[in-house]
């Protein structure tokens, strides 16, 4: 292997050592593999340290991302991934490892050669996806939390909301709208057509996802190197957003869940949809954080994740991708004999800005269509209201009677 030289500041030169290689991931405890998207990195961080501390059965997250449609490709194709993957560690490995603080505690790196996935992750409806459903997939395909995605702008921005007629003439047209103060499309921060931020936004402003306007060109430019601007990540949009030199005009595409981590230094616009009165926040107010709106059907630009796995007829092939599944959707997990977990995955859910399907009111088919009623199996709404806000739940003791309701988690749930 090659060493790389530095020339130190009075002449000298010295060999540096190469990084050392990463270990091969198969040396883990029970890892399971995933290809997620990246809205989806700060659960797998704070569910993934819970599931390697996890004693009734350890489990250690080994993922790496791209595009929700890229993602449901790679489920189709069965892709197999070679090089380098990131995982999170346990406790006993490194105590001080913090899940909600990417920048000081990065994700470890460990090797794999020609490794199946486990767990393909969409941040979107499947069928959003140009790919299709192939009738014999072989794979299953399980409706989880909640993603709502948000109009974000610079914290200097003196902007409130944007309506749906806005944003069709801002995205769809670009410059060429002409919406003030929206009116310079080099300030739209938008994602490429494969990521889910884009195509749910897309879809429920019936702008065809490849007709964006300052649309990333991420394909390259003939030497591997991404034509400028390429939001692969949405961290690069976030950097845009802070660092425009226009801020009035400047808007981007989020996920809600990646906006909550920006809080202290974006905004949130309000979104009035088509045939709506008012705009809203995904949250009852721009600082609250309790999706009230994304709940209850006021909040309209959301799509429910999806996890894929592989199953042979109806049973899964991995006993331990289920596991990890059932936790993420909030399915029990023991129906198929697996072990109680000793933790809630509910909180960590809930802590990066999801929305567990136990504390939602509405549904829908597709992205973009219509909302309807809904009433999951069981309901957190309590639990969920807890975290976010102050609940007016009653409060009870685990295996106590409520006046109405059936005790849950030191609530009484409605039901």
């Amino acid at each position: 292997m090659m060493r790389r030289l530095a020339l130190l500041s009075f002449g000298v030169v010295a060999a540096i050592a190469p990084a050392a290689e990463a270990a091969p991931c198969s040396t883990l405890t029970n890892p399971v593999f995933l290809q997620v998207g990246d809205t989806q990195v700060n659960l797998l961080r704070r569910l993934g340290r819970q599931l390697a501390n996890n004693t009734p059965l350890p489990v250690t997250l080994v993922f790496k991302t791209s595009g929700s449609c890229d993602n449901v490709a790679a489920a189709f194709a069965d892709t197999k991934v070679t090089g380098n993957m990131d995982y999170i560690p346990s406790s006993a490995e490194d105590p001080a490892w913090d899940p909600t603080n990417a920048t000081t505690s990065p994700t470890k790196k460990c090797d794999v050669t020609n490794q199946s996935l486990d767990i393909v992750n969409s941040a979107l409806f499947v069928s959003s996806c140009p790919h299709g459903l192939p009738s014999d997939h072989g794979l299953s395909s399980t409706l989880g939390p909640v993603q709502a995605y948000a109009l974000a702008v610079p914290e200097a921005s003196t902007q409130t909301a944007m309506t749906f007629e806005e944003a069709y003439f801002v995205f769809g047209f670009g410059t060429e709208g002409m919406i003030t103060p929206w009116d310079d499309q080099t300030q739209h921060f938008i994602r490429p057509q494969s990521k889910s931020t884009l195509v749910t936004w897309a879809l429920n402003l019936s702008i065809p996802s490849n007709k964006f306007k300052n649309m990333p060109a991420c394909t390259g430019s003939g030497t591997g190197t991404p034509v400028a601007p390429c939001f692969d990540g949405s961290g690069g949009v976030v950097t845009a957003l802070k660092t425009t030199a226009t801020p009035e005009k400047a808007v981007g595409l989020l996920g809600v869940e990646v906006y909550d981590a920006q809080r202290d230094t974006l905004n949130i616009l309000a979104y009035k949809a088509k045939d709506q009165y008012f705009a809203y926040y995904p949250d009852s107010t721009s600082t609250s954080r309790d999706k009230r709106n994304v709940r209850d059907g006021h909040y309209t630009v959301w799509s429910p994740t999806e996890w894929m796995q592989k199953v042979t007829g109806t049973t899964p092939v991995s006993a331990r991708a289920n596991y990890v599944i059932n936790l993420i959707v909030s399915r029990d997990p023991t129906t198929d004999g697996s072990p109680e977990p000793n933790f809630d995955p509910i909180p960590s859910i809930v802590g990066v800005g999801l929305v567990p399907d136990c504390a939602m009111r509405v549904k829908r088919d597709f992205d973009g269509g219509n909302l309807s009623l809904y009433t999951p199996p069981l309901s957190c709404v309590c639990e969920f209201e807890a975290l976010t806000a102050t609940s007016s739940c009653q409060a009870c003791a685990n295996g106590e009677t409520c006046s109405s309701g059936v005790c849950r988690k030191g609530f009484c749930e409605a039901f």
